[in-house]
């Protein structure tokens, strides 16, 4: 995994180095870093300055909306260059563990 840096978007944000590891289908765990979700979601916010991890720290937001940017608006290509293995896999099929991972993804370290 790369050492991903906050995109500098222009404004200030809050930063994290929290983590979002999901299971996939062939046993394996894999960690993202929550800081590529969320500057892709301000990125497409940014006329409005938006701080994702800002407005979550102070309940604005709730966690779930990181989950649902990462589903819905980002692919597999988008996140595999900072993603690593935390626990080995039984096959290989990690970007399918990224589009239906069966379990709930459980975001570390943002509070």
């Amino acid at each position: 995994m790369s050492d991903y840096q906050q995109k500098d978007l222009g404004y200030a944000r809050v930063p994290t180095s929290a983590q979002i590891h999901f299971d996939c289908p062939d046993g394996s765990t894999w960690a993202v870093p929550v800081q590529v979700v969320v500057d892709s979601r301000d990125e497409n916010y940014r006329e409005d300055e938006e701080d994702t991890i800002r407005y979550i720290l102070e309940g604005g937001l709730s966690e779930y909306e990181i989950n649902d940017w990462a589903r819905n608006n980002m692919d597999w290509k988008d996140v595999k260059p900072y993603a690593r293995r935390v626990h080995p896999p039984s096959g290989d099929i990690v970007e399918q563990g990224w589009v239906d991972c069966d379990g709930e993804w459980k975001i570390k370290g943002l509070r």
